[in-house]
């Protein structure tokens, strides 16, 4: 029995934003010790869910996304609730303390969250310090990467450049976030111009960590498929997608009318669409799937529309800790089934 759908509406009563410092901060206990969370959670690796990318090996295609931890600080205790991967951050060159609380809201009618953070994060050194001080525990480590407040284009690509070259040791992955909507000027980045600049610049380091750039789930599809045609050499995969600034007269909750980026379920047909169009247009393309998967059937939909990784986020914080679990089992009898017939 999933003991955290009764307990949830007495989590919801918090605050966001505190509700999740306080998870956070019973995530960090086990961080150096996270054999005991397998335990407690009854985690397994299982060897049919590997995914490989590049020079990497996934130990499951389910992971969680940038934002929810954002300071490196308890990756090694998501990894042993089941996840593959965890994309840290989003990490800027310099700390930030980012927008003005209050900046996070649950739509529980709608199965969504919509937060105006504003890229808060403790900066590259720190972070990479951070890293260093724990190692990763068989989870693989993404770093998501952003330009920090106030730059101009020139800035943000060269501060990005730079971001990289300073943390990319600590990392499997790559993650640039190109498109988040809480800090103004960051999805300029998804302009062809400016993210050819930035990927040359990173080509030039020679780092070996694969390169993946997150993109808008508002961006219009024929200028994504264009923009990719034209970096197609430059990067190693994509992320779809980033958080939505979507119409919201359709929404349930009282707080559809908060500005930020929409997540959760109304943005799963519009990722899905978009992962189908993106592998239908570059089938060799890795694709790191992410947009309001909740189920094990959530997720085996993106797989199934070409995405080669799933994230999750905000189906985590209404699902809860045993979700993870859930889909890698569902995921694993799924292909032993296939393997039987």
């Amino acid at each position: 029995m999933d003991l955290y759908k009764y307990v949830r509406p007495l989590i919801f009563k918090v605050d966001p934003e505190v509700d999740h410092h306080l998870v956070g901060d019973g995530l960090k206990i086990f961080n150096d010790n996270a054999g005991i969370l397998r335990k407690m959670f009854y985690t397994k690796k299982r060897p049919n869910l590997q995914v490989k990318i590049k020079n990497l090996t996934f130990d499951s295609p389910i992971g969680i996304a940038a934002g929810f931890d954002k300071k490196a600080e308890f990756y090694n205790s998501l990894g042993a609730l089941g996840a593959g991967f965890v994309e840290v951050g989003s990490v800027t060159k310099e700390a930030q303390a980012g927008n003005k609380k209050k900046r996070v809201f649950r739509l529980p009618e709608n199965h969504a969250i919509i937060n105006r953070m504003g890229l808060n994060n403790d900066g590259i050194a720190t972070t990479k310090a951070r890293l260093q001080a724990h190692p990763a525990d068989g989870v693989k480590i993404g770093l998501s990467i952003a330009p920090g407040h106030g730059l101009n284009d020139a800035g943000k690509v060269a501060e990005m450049v730079q971001s990289v070259k300073d943390i990319h040791e600590e990392a499997d992955y790559i993650a640039l976030n190109i498109s988040c909507p809480n800090q103004k000027g960051v999805a300029t980045l998804q302009q062809v111009g400016l993210l050819t600049e930035l990927l040359i610049g990173i080509k030039e380091l020679e780092i070996d960590e694969p390169i993946f750039c997150k993109f808008g789930n508002d961006i219009d599809t024929d200028e994504l498929v264009s923009t990719l045609h034209a970096v197609e050499g430059l990067l190693d995969g994509v992320i779809l997608t980033n958080t939505s600034g979507m119409k919201r007269e359709k929404l349930q909750s009282v707080n559809k009318k908060e500005n930020g980026g929409l997540s959760g379920k109304p943005i799963f047909e519009t990722s899905i669409a978009m992962t189908k169009l993106i592998h239908s247009e570059f089938p060799d393309m890795p694709i790191i799937y992410s947009g309001g998967v909740f189920t094990p059937e959530d997720a085996q939909t993106a797989l199934e529309a070409g995405a080669t990784l799933v994230e999750v986020y905000t189906g985590f914080i209404y699902e809860g800790p045993t979700m993870i679990e859930r889909i890698n089992r569902y995921l694993s009898e799924k292909q032993m089934m296939a393997e039987i017939k």
